[in-house]
């Protein structure tokens, strides 16, 4: 269980929002850093408790951390469509400057024959980094935001909490 204390609700939600939409930059970094693999195993993500003084409405909270969670898994498929083009392209180019340097073997010098065929191997190491590692890593940071979709929310005020505490 994850605990977060504040005075009141107000301290979840960015200042700025004064439609109280937005949860805090500090709340939802929190929240995040139990999402890595380390922190998950030391804290469960399965239940957030709010120890506040005053009351707090637990569903509109629940709400604003899913949809902050859903922005970040929206911005991570938009990288990873970024780089698929990005990928394609390399592909393409790698694919078409290669056959372009074999192409030319036959008619130019060797030393633009091996610039053509250099930049056509880059291009494919490039698009290979991109769809073996840098999408798998993207990924990966998207699947560690799963808990903040499916975790329970408590309330709980500050005197029950700090009774609970002494006894």
């Amino acid at each position: 269980m994850i605990q977060i204390r504040v005075h009141d609700e107000s301290e979840l939600y960015n200042s700025f929002d004064p439609m109280q939409e937005r949860i805090s930059d500090d709340v939802y970094r929190y929240l995040k850093s139990y999402c890595t693999g380390l922190r998950s195993h030391e804290h469960s993500m399965d239940a957030i408790r709010i120890i506040s003084d005053e009351a707090v409405d637990a569903d509109h909270f629940s709400t604003c951390v899913r949809n902050a969670a859903r922005r970040d898994c929206e911005e991570f498929d938009g990288q990873i469509s970024r780089n698929n083009r990005l990928a394609v392209w390399e592909y393409l180019m790698g694919i078409l400057l290669s056959i372009a340097g074999v192409a030319l073997s036959v008619a130019l010098d060797q030393v633009l024959l091996a610039l053509i065929s250099f930049l056509g191997t880059m291009a494919l190491r490039e698009a290979i980094t991109i769809s073996v590692k840098i999408n798998p890593d993207i990924r990966r940071l998207r699947k560690l935001l799963d808990p903040l979709f499916a975790f329970k929310l408590d309330v709980v005020s500050a005197e029950e909490y700090n009774e609970k505490r002494l006894q």
